[in-house]
């Protein structure tokens, strides 16, 4: 009795599969599978979900009614109204509701003080924000899972083309993520005042282009995406290919702001931003020169976002990888390390790409011009905030509302000149180098364009300028830092060297 008693117990068996079906596989992010389980039971995503197939399932049912006892007898139109009618509320879901989400995502834990608690454990800055736009985008596939089958069903009915419609549902969702990663990266470095300007304004310009601009132009969409032509294919490939970098930069921007002084993050996002300038240029310079500029415009409108507002202080152990590449690596430390003195100075190199593609490719003067007011229009805020508000406590904030309303500013005196044709008004206001535009591009301007070109030459320069001496103080503190950081260096050679011996 006493030997049967002491006899192990045999193991418990391991569960059923469908009993560990609603367990995450371990290989999943901790912060995924967290965000996961709290975001798909909440109300903000569960009642949209049941709402929106609720909506798509009566009016499916509504239409089929109406086919099948003959009322509509154009099937073609049918289809076309209930292809357009899918997309609204897909693009609603996706493109307005689901990234809104991601507006307190950082700022959340932020204010619970629980980003000291993550980065005690094996989660990274990176992980951390990149698992919470991925929780958001995760549930956003979902529903465009689910509205999958209601878009295939109008092919049914003829006159539409089935590839490029699920182009188009892809491309949706790509863009989709694209916004989350905004508002997750704009959670963590924008005032809450920014966060509310997106979430109203944002919205409200979402809709009604997607009543106002999208739903007219589907047909033209279903045309580019059906890659008929090889410029709609590089344009499509562009499109991806900026996308894509949208999201991996503010995510960064996001990433920047809640990890440590000894990481630096900004020397990739400044290399990986040029190289996708220059990438999506010559990508879409078939489709025409203006649109390739407008693009590298915007690109590099986001990355000196992030220039003017990164913080300046980092440890020296950031100078270890440049100093170890000496007289070189120092040079190029000037532009790659983080803050926005070098920030200042990598600045000025954007400058000087977007001047050598235009001279390869087309050296129109009028692109110059073009170019030259779009860099004085980035270089104003930052010249205002050295001037005026160099200690800002949010540099993100300050430049990112500055910016908004010199170009509210400039679009009021452009719809003014267009209606008025008061040259006069664009000139008083020329401290803006986006109100000058209209001159640029107008070949029935009085205006001579060499005297614009100038202008462009004189304001743009002298905003660079007074940012680039404004920003010598922390240009010069780099010499300390590397300083520092050698002796550091130094000092682990030597303890290594001790230690074999």
């Amino acid at each position: 009795m006493a030997e049967q008693s002491l006899s192990p117990t045999p193991p418990d068996l391991p569960a059923l599969p469908f009993e560990r079906i609603n367990e995450f596989p371990d290989r999943l992010s901790p912060m995924l599978v967290k965000e996961l389980r709290q975001g798909m039971r909440t109300s903000s995503f569960v009642i949209p979900f049941v709402v929106l197939q609720a909506i798509l399932t009566i009016v499916i049912l509504i239409v089929s009614l109406f086919s099948l006892g003959g009322r509509l007898l154009d099937s073609s139109s049918i289809g076309n109204w209930f292809t357009g009618f899918i997309l609204l509320f897909y693009c609603l879901g996706i493109l307005v509701f689901q990234p809104l989400r991601g507006i307190s995502a950082i700022a959340s834990e932020v204010q619970e003080n629980t980003i000291d608690l993550m980065t005690l454990t094996s989660l990274t800055a990176w992980r951390i924000v990149y698992g919470k736009w991925l929780s958001i985008v995760s549930q956003s596939a979902l529903i465009a899972g689910a509205v999958l089958p209601y878009l295939i069903i109008p092919y049914f009915f003829g006159g539409l083309q089935l590839f490029p419609q699920l182009t188009l549902w892809l491309a949706l969702f790509v863009v989709s993520s694209a916004l989350t990663a905004l508002t997750v990266g704009i959670s963590a470095v924008g005032s809450a005042l920014v966060r509310g300007l997106l979430v109203v304004g944002g919205a409200a310009l979402m809709m009604g282009y997607l009543l106002f601009s999208f739903l007219p132009n589907v047909p033209h969409f279903m045309e580019m995406l059906s890659f008929t032509h090889g410029e709609q294919t590089l344009s499509v490939i562009a499109f991806l290919v900026a996308t894509c970098y949208l999201c991996y930069f503010f995510l960064e921007l996001g990433t920047t702001a809640i990890a440590p002084s000894s990481e630096n993050r900004a020397t990739k996002k400044r290399l990986i931003g040029l190289g996708v300038l220059t990438l999506t240029y010559f990508l879409l310079l078939p489709t025409g020169e203006s649109i390739a500029l407008f693009s590298a415009m915007a690109i590099t409108a986001c990355i000196a976002l992030d220039l003017f507002s990164e913080r300046v202080t980092f440890s020296p152990i950031v100078c270890w990888k440049f100093i170890r590449l000496g007289f070189l690596g120092r040079i190029a430390g000037r532009f790659l390390y983080p803050g926005w003195g070098t920030g200042s100075l990598f600045f000025l190199v954007l400058t000087l790409v977007l001047c050598v593609l235009i001279y390869l490719t087309n050296p129109n003067p009028i692109y110059y011009t073009m170019a030259l007011l779009g860099i004085g229009t980035l270089a104003f805020p930052a010249m205002i905030i050295q001037v005026f508000a160099r200690n800002s406590t949010n540099r993100f904030s300050s430049y990112f509302f500055i910016l908004l309303l010199t170009l509210l500013l400039s679009r009021i005196l452009i719809f003014l000149y267009e209606n008025f044709s008061g040259e006069l008004l664009l000139w008083i206001f020329s401290f803006i180098p986006a109100a000058l535009l209209p001159l640029a591009s107008e070949s029935g301007s009085t205006t001579d364009p060499i005297i614009i070109r100038f202008a462009a030459i004189g304001i743009s320069s002298i905003y660079l300028l007074v940012i680039l001496a404004t920003s010598l103080q922390q240009l010069t503190r780099l010499s300390t830092l590397e300083s520092e950081a050698q002796r550091g260096l130094d000092d682990s050679l030597l303890g290594s060297t001790g230690a074999e011996r």
